[in-house]
């Protein structure tokens, strides 16, 4: 399957080689180009669709005009009018009338343009939204990785560096829903989480909500992540392809006939052609502890081989004005096997194990806009995620077979009828049906086990949203009603978003929400799948595994003008029902079955400045994220999720598509149990309070520069470097004891060394 993917990109490379479009002209530049000065000279925010500025240029013009001349400037030479409705707003569209309620929906959302950077956007409803069409640069990212690029905003931490492991506001990461173009991802991680799965070249926007949660959305009791492909039908033949030192990839997207187009990408690893020093570091990071690396005198473990792809698919069909089709496919892979060779009664006894994680999914969404005020969206998805692993053990001629496999599928329908230009109202159903199955089969001695498990989830939704004519008041109120078929259970979840503009510059919001879960991720043993995925997913029986809920509330202030930006945000959140084998325990709580909740309260800080073409920012997380389980102590005690203090810099500087990035990350060491002096009692460790003590702190900087420059008339190019870590900093992302032939030992699990990444891409 890898060789077949080698050479799609081939064809890809080959074909694009005569059929291209320009990107630029020497005598014009492009309209997001100009509007991107604009905002970053003056004191002004726009508000536009993509798709009514994205092809258009204009005239080279003397940019030392006043600033109404070059919007006067911008009228003459487009097809658009640019009208200020506010201090500080200005509206572009193609409608030559008076501003409609239309315009003002695209406009209502914007609270803070370039909130970190270029592209990305905090709107008014929770929700912060990143265009990869219009992004800047962030230190050590050069390519658009949507799951990288959020970890950068206040309130989203990775507490072990993988990407799969996305913590928002102390929740694990299954507790977050991830979503690509409405079909929800079991899986979100290549290389077992280091990098992410989805092809980052089919991802146009990202959005991700902290709280304030949109009813339409379910079975989350964290954070939401939307990731979304373009929706422009494509009427010009485009392609891409390009190579890093971990993965090459290949995309076309070609119109296939009238009002339609088809968009497919594929990625593949590359070492096995040959291996970078950006491959050995994330083989050392992925499969460190594990049973790939884990040695004795009896056994010699050979011939690994690790690999991984993708293959993503969007067709879009524009029917009439007023129906739209879209159907998406995905599949990703990541695949090891290894021998493990043992002299046993003096013959050499050799054993293949493997590990494989794929994940499938098939999503169409088909929408109707029956009048200007009444549109509906119909969305079904299927996915199918399995985790599969065989350890078999040439000394002990024993076998281990494991298997974890989660079926879903989900319709979902929508309607949306604005009232007037003020209220809008959207209503709808969600039905949900999952399937998790778990197999565990045992040769020498003979044993095993099976569980197959469903949840049936039937919601009703709605949300009224009110917008001012003068757009400084918005108000969200949306309740869920969901009804768990098995359990016979109704949970009622009411959620709310509000924000108010206090001043031109100032505004604050007040968010809230209430949310459940019915799946979660378990770990039996933490040599379970080899030790490297060792998460389960598993449905909620209200018995051992309860159904999460969670509640939260939220209140920030943002301030912004002359290119200062702050932000500050404080919340409150409490999880219900999760299990100590959810939370990844390894100290004296590792095998007790204990049900409890976490409560975390913290706040989030951000300023930034911007000097010219230079862009600053600092921001300063406080989190108390505390663990309550009264089968053991009704005291609370520091949750293993906890980061006390992060802090992060970051500068970045952009010239004539040249982009240079690069920050620092500063966090509290992450909780740890130590031993008492003896080590032991009972022959059983004797462990001290939990999380009592801490590791030393992570520190980490990173870098990255990129330039994207024409080679040819129709081609364009794109290079880039990146370097994490680039002082080789050694940090300490988790620890632990094993005990080996009576002796203790303290496992410490290093993140990445120094990491260097290059890529290089063409664009036709």
């Amino acid at each position: 399957m890898s060789k077949n993917l080698y050479v799609f990109l081939f064809i890809i490379l080959g074909l694009c080689c005569s059929v291209t479009k320009a990107q630029t002209t020497k005598d014009s530049i492009a309209l997001p180009q100009v509007i991107i000065e604009l905002e970053n000279n003056y004191d002004y925010n726009f508000s536009f669709a993509d798709k009514d500025i994205e092809d258009l240029y204009v005239p080279l013009y003397d940019t030392k005009m006043p600033f109404t001349d070059i919007i006067a400037f911008l009228e003459a030479h487009t097809p658009l009018i640019f009208e200020k409705i506010s201090e500080r707003f200005i509206a572009v569209t193609k409608n030559k009338n008076v501003l409609t309620a239309e315009k003002i929906e695209e406009l209502e959302t914007i609270i803070i343009s370039n909130y970190l950077a270029r592209g990305i956007t905090k709107k008014d409803q929770g929700v912060f939204e990143v265009n990869f069409d219009d992004f800047a640069v962030l230190p050590g990212l050069i390519e658009p990785d949507a799951l990288q690029t959020v970890r950068f905003l206040p309130g989203v931490e990775s507490i072990n560096e993988k990407i799969s492991d996305l913590n928002i506001r102390g929740g694990t990461q299954d507790q977050n829903l991830v979503l690509w173009d409405g079909i929800r991802m079991y899986q979100s991680g290549h290389f077992f989480g280091l990098i992410s799965a989805i092809n980052p070249y089919m991802t146009q926007k990202v959005s991700l909500t902290k709280n304030g949660t949109n009813s339409a959305y379910g079975n989350s009791v964290s954070g939401i992540l939307s990731l979304s492909t373009s929706d422009k039908i494509q009427n010009d033949f485009h392609a891409e392809a390009g190579v890093n030192y971990l993965s090459a990839y290949g995309l076309v997207d070609v119109p296939l006939f009238k009002n339609s187009s088809l968009k497919i990408a594929a990625r593949s690893s590359i070492n096995s052609f040959f291996k970078t020093p950006t491959y050995d570091q994330y083989y050392d990071r992925a499969f460190q502890n594990t049973e790939i690396t884990d040695t004795s005198e009896q056994s010699i473990k050979t011939n690994d081989e690790f690999s991984f792809y993708d293959v993503s698919l969007r067709w879009l069909y524009k029917l009439s004005k007023k129906d739209r089709l879209r159907i998406n496919f995905i599949y990703l892979d990541n695949d090891l096997t290894f021998l493990e060779n043992a002299v046993v009664d003096n013959d050499i006894n050799t054993k293949t194990s493997e590990l494989s994680q794929n994940s499938l999914g098939i999503g169409i969404n088909y929408k109707r806009n029956w009048s200007d005020v009444f549109k509906t969206n119909f969305q079904y998805y299927f996915s199918d995620y399995q985790l599969n692993s065989k350890n078999a053990n040439a000394v002990t001629s024993q076998d281990l077979t494991q298997e974890n496999e989660v079926i879903e599928n989900s319709f979902k329908f929508t309607t949306s009828y604005k009232v007037n230009g003020n209220i809008q109202l959207e209503n709808g159903l969600d039905f949900i049906k999952t399937r998790i199955d778990n197999v565990q089969k045992m040769i020498n001695p003979l044993s095993g086990n099976f569980s197959q498990l469903y949840a049936t989830n039937y919601a009703l939704f709605s949300t009224f949203s009110f917008k001012s004519n003068d757009l400084k008041t918005s108000l969200q109120l949306g309740t869920r009603l969901n009804y768990f078929n098995e359990f016979d259970l109704f949970l009622f979840e009411p959620r709310f978003s509000f924000n108010q503009k206090i001043l031109d510059h100032l505004s604050f919001e007040f968010l809230g929400e209430a949310k459940s879960q019915s799946s979660t991720q378990i770990i039996d043993f933490q040599k379970d799948f080899l030790g490297i995925e060792n998460r389960r997913w598993q449905l909620a029986d209200q018995e051992e595994v309860p159904i999460l809920k969670s509640f939260q509330l939220s209140l920030g202030v943002h301030y912004h003008k002359n290119n200062w930006q702050a932000s500050t945000e404080a919340y409150t959140k409490k999880v219900t029902g999760i299990t100590s084998r959810s939370q990844g325990f390894q100290n004296q709580f590792e095998y007790a079955p204990l049900i409890g909740d976490y409560y975390i309260r913290g706040i989030d800080f951000l300023l930034k400045k911007r000097f010219g073409r230079i862009n600053a920012w600092a921001s300063y997380s406080l989190t108390n994220n505390d663990y309550t389980f009264e089968d053991i102590s009704e005291e609370p005690f520091d949750s293993n999720l906890e980061i006390t203090n992060s802090l992060s810099f970051t500068t970045s500087y952009e010239y004539d598509q040249l982009k240079l990035s690069g920050g620092i990350k500063w966090r509290s060491g992450r909780h740890f149990t130590p031993l008492s002096e003896t080590g032991l009692a009972n022959h059983q460790f004797d462990y001290l309070a939990p999380n009592s003590e801490n590791l030393d702190p992570y520190v980490r900087v990173d870098f990255s520069a990129s330039k994207q420059f024409p080679i040819h008339p129709k081609i364009n190019a794109y290079a880039g470097i990146s370097i994490w870590n680039v002082l080789n900093t050694k940090n300490i992302v988790n620890a632990y004891y094993e005990r080996r032939n009576e002796e203790i030992f303290l496992v410490e699990q290093e993140g990445l060394g120094i990491t260097p990444n290059l890529i290089f891409r063409l664009m036709f």
